[in-house]
């Protein structure tokens, strides 16, 4: 009958029209891949075959095949957005079920996972935390909260040490002065006495004495002057010599002095001048005396007056000569540094010079007069302590001079703020630190002053004891306004200070020594012995003082919780003997800092505390001929005692270091248990170029939250972090088939693998025949509407004709019943 083959047609054109309408409804779906039906006629066949003359039996769907030919690429501004390139599929993950598609329209969940618009999870292969892109497939997640800080375990460094760098560096020796007057602590008068002669007094006008007529004469004599002239002149006094025929007043008393100095001072000979002058007095109420004055102060010199003749007792003489003199010795020096008037040799390879310090130098002047010599550098300081036992303060109104500056504070807690705070302006140089456990107070003069101290108060008994050098007494001042006498072993303070001088630390070159101080026994230096002269690194290594090394670098480093630190790394270059097998050429040593404080490990062969505390990190750094790094001879660097701090310079609470002593070592573990860190130098060199970073990285970061993604070609996710890293956090993997006509659609533009596709063949883009990814942007479905609309005329007329098959066939069928 035709009806059935009819009826298969309009069956067939009905399949047609739905697939048709099926691409076109989804014309503007993301990643369609457009269906066309494939018919295939009907014949009735046995076991036999069929007949020569058989009549078809009408047409049947045979397949619904997908057109996986690529669609156009449409960019937007959806970095997530991704789009194949080529052959290949998105792999997903839904519930556990894998699905394949071509719609790139991803996003991210609450979870951080790339999704699509069904939650279907896009898969690809993480990367580790040092970026490494595993071989296990999973989904894929992008962490968008806080991204957690990184400690670093691994410093890089490439440079170029400048191989014409000079030796900074050099051998020499070094002694502190430690004689027996360095920082006594000294007592004595404030200021100086000069030695005296005192006529009596006497009153004006002089009785009627008439110098017309009438003659004094005396003699001055004085001895004992050390740094003067010593001797006897005869003084002659009448008008022919200059002095006025009556000293009625005190104008003319003065004349007379004039006269009297003049022949001290010119002498008739064969006398010769002496250090003596003569001075008029006013007593008050008409009174009067002459002085006579030895010309230096504070030498216990004697000024004697003899001889006098004539009518004396009219300049107060006669009386006062009596039995035949009238002399004083009260000439006293203010109170010094003790130290005395020293030589010492400078030997040197070429010459010996003799360098005498005067006596009472302080320890400043002679280390900057030494600075002078060839070969020698020295310093100074200068140390006191006011003893907290002996400082009495009862009232609260007692004033310390320290080097004639007026300190008021009321205890010594206050002084030393008062001390600190004037030590850049009037007392330039010294400090003050109170000893919490002593209550003394340190005073120290670092450029190595005096001290000098004096006190005052109203109120009688306020002391102020002092301590220079701890193996000798301590002096005290006490204040006695009251008159009534001082304590045993103080110093009237009315009267007295407190001196205490400082020592010398002298370096000396390489061939330069000292010998032969003199006097030998006594003053700045203690007897030459062995020991005396240690063997000193002259320049040696401060990163303080850019002068002590060639090169330096710095680099930010992070400790476990985050905190950003500076590392600085030092190169010193060092010396190399051909004489000395325990040198080696192209030898360079690396210091290590991070910020500011030292990171080597502790020195147990040190007293407490010092045996805990951190030192100076060093490691070797050697060169072979060519300048590349021997790494063989260099250190393995290991930085294994760093404490992190925190502003205030305390522990900030991050990973403590694991030093080698308790067990510290290569290779840094992962993750790490400690601040400990690695320092690799490979590729630094020892050219004769500039010094050079070529590349200083770390590992490390603080914490930071996503900013931005970026995906390759290569289906690579590169993140980068508001703490200025950037990260690869995986790749993305896609898959491709055999046989793609055999996938199983599954809606939502995805697929799924069954057994007429073929197992997928997993694989990163770009990589066999495996297409290329495109960010940003999306496959427009591969619908073309100009032909689908051709497609529904087609289906359309062939559904119209398979309808008027079954009009004609009943029309026919009609006629034959209607046969009579």
């Amino acid at each position: 009958m035709p009806f059935n083959t009819a009826l298969s047609g309009i069956r067939a054109a009905n399949s047609d029209l739905k697939i048709t309408g099926n691409n076109i409804a989804n014309a503007s779906t993301v990643g369609f891949k457009s269906s066309r039906a494939e018919f295939g006629d009907v014949y009735a066949t046995t076991i036999l075959g069929a007949g020569v003359n058989t009549i078809g039996g009408g047409v049947r769907l045979q397949d619904v095949s997908q057109q996986f030919s690529q669609g156009n690429i449409s960019f937007t501004e959806n970095e997530l957005d991704l789009a194949i390139s080529g052959a290949g599929f998105f792999i997903l993950n839904q519930n556990g079920d894998a699905f394949y598609s071509r719609a790139g329209t991803f996003s991210l969940d609450k979870d951080g996972y790339i999704v699509n618009n069904v939650d279907a999870r896009l898969q690809g292969f993480a990367a580790d935390i040092n970026g490494v892109v595993g071989g296990v497939i999973g989904d894929l997640q992008i962490q968008t909260g806080n991204q957690p800080p990184r400690q670093t375990t691994l410093v890089e460094s490439a440079l170029n040490l400048n191989a014409n760098a000079p030796v900074l560096q050099r051998s020499g020796s070094t002694l502190i002065t430690d004689g027996n007057a360095i920082a006594v602590t000294q007592v004595g008068l404030q200021n100086d006495t000069t030695s005296t002669a005192n006529s009596t007094s006497f009153a004006l006008p002089g009785a009627g004495f008439d110098f017309n007529t009438n003659t004094i004469t005396f003699d001055v004599q004085i001895a004992g002057a050390s740094s003067g002239n010593n001797g006897t002149v005869s003084i002659t006094l009448n008008t022919a010599n200059g002095v006025p025929a009556n000293v009625n007043n005190f104008n003319d008393l003065r004349t007379l002095e004039g006269v009297i100095n003049g022949q001290i001072f010119s002498p008739t000979l064969p006398q010769t001048a002496i250090d003596v002058i003569a001075v008029a007095v006013d007593d008050g109420g008409g009174n009067y005396h002459l002085e006579f004055q030895a010309l230096q102060s504070g030498e216990p010199a004697q000024v004697t007056l003899t001889n006098a003749s004539g009518n004396a007792g009219t300049i107060g003489l006669a009386g006062a000569i009596g039995a035949g003199t009238i002399q004083d010795n009260s000439g006293t020096p203010a109170v010094t540094n003790g130290y005395p008037q020293q030589s010492i040799d400078v030997v040197g390879p070429t010459q010996t010079i003799t360098y005498t310090s005067p006596a009472g130098s302080t320890a400043s002047e002679i280390a900057s007069e030494m600075n002078a010599l060839a070969g020698v550098t020295a310093t100074a300081t200068s140390t006191a302590s006011i003893i907290a036992a002996g400082y009495n303060n009862s009232a609260g109104n007692m004033i310390i001079s320290l080097n004639n500056v007026q300190l008021t504070g009321n205890d010594l807690t206050a002084l030393e703020a008062e001390i600190n705070n004037l030590s850049s302006s009037t007392l330039p140089g010294i400090t003050a630190q109170l000893d919490p456990v002593t209550g003394n107070l340190q005073i120290t003069s670092s450029i190595g002053d005096d001290l000098r101290f004096t006190i005052s108060s109203p109120n009688d008994g306020d002391t102020l004891e002092v301590q220079g050098n701890p193996a000798v007494p301590s002096q005290t001042l006490e204040a006695d306004p009251s008159n009534n006498g001082v304590g045993a072993g103080n110093s009237d303070a009315a009267l007295n200070a407190i001196m205490v001088g400082g020592e010398i630390d002298i370096v000396l070159d390489q061939g330069y020594t000292l010998t032969n101080p003199n006097p030998p026994a006594i003053g700045l230096y203690s007897p030459f012995t062995a020991g005396t002269f240690q063997p000193f690194v002259i320049n040696q290594f401060d990163p303080t003082d850019q002068g002590t090394y060639n090169h330096a670098t710095s680099v930010t480093v992070y400790d476990s919780l985050g905190n950003s630190h500076v590392m600085t790394q030092y190169f010193v270059r060092q010396p190399y003997d051909t004489t000395d097998p325990l040198t080696s050429p192209n030898h360079w040593l690396m210091y290590v800092q991070i910020d500011g404080e030292d990171v080597g490990d502790p020195d147990t062969t040190l007293p407490p505390p010092g045996n805990l505390l951190p030192t100076q990190a060093s490691f070797n750094l050697h060169f072979n001929s060519n300048g590349s790094l021997d790494p063989l001879l260099s250190d393995d660097i290991l930085v294994s005692n760093w404490v992190p701090l925190d502003r205030n310079g305390n522990p900030n609470g991050a990973l403590p270091p694991l030093n080698v002593l308790q067990g510290g070592a290569l290779p840094v573990v992962e993750p790490p248990t400690s601040s400990n860190f690695e320092i690799d130098m490979v590729g630094t060199t020892q050219f004769g170029s500039d010094f050079a970073v070529n590349n200083v990285d770390q590992n490390g970061y603080a914490t930071g939250r996503l900013s931005g993604i970026n995906i390759d070609d290569g289906g690579v996710i590169f993140a980068r972090f508001t703490n200025g890293e950037a990260q690869v956090l995986g790749q993305l993997g896609i898959a491709d088939f055999a046989n793609v006509q055999g996938l199983q659609p599954v809606g939502d533009t995805m697929w799924a693998e069954n057994f007429e596709s073929g197992i997928p063949q997993i694989g990163t883009p770009g990589t066999a025949a495996l297409g290329a990814i495109n960010a940003g942007a999306l496959e427009d479905s591969n619908v073309d509407l100009s032909q689908q609309l051709v497609n529904l005329i087609i289906a359309q007329r062939n559904f119209q004709a398979s309808a008027k098959t079954i009009e004609t066939a009943d029309t026919v069928t009609q006629t034959i019943i209607n046969i009579r």
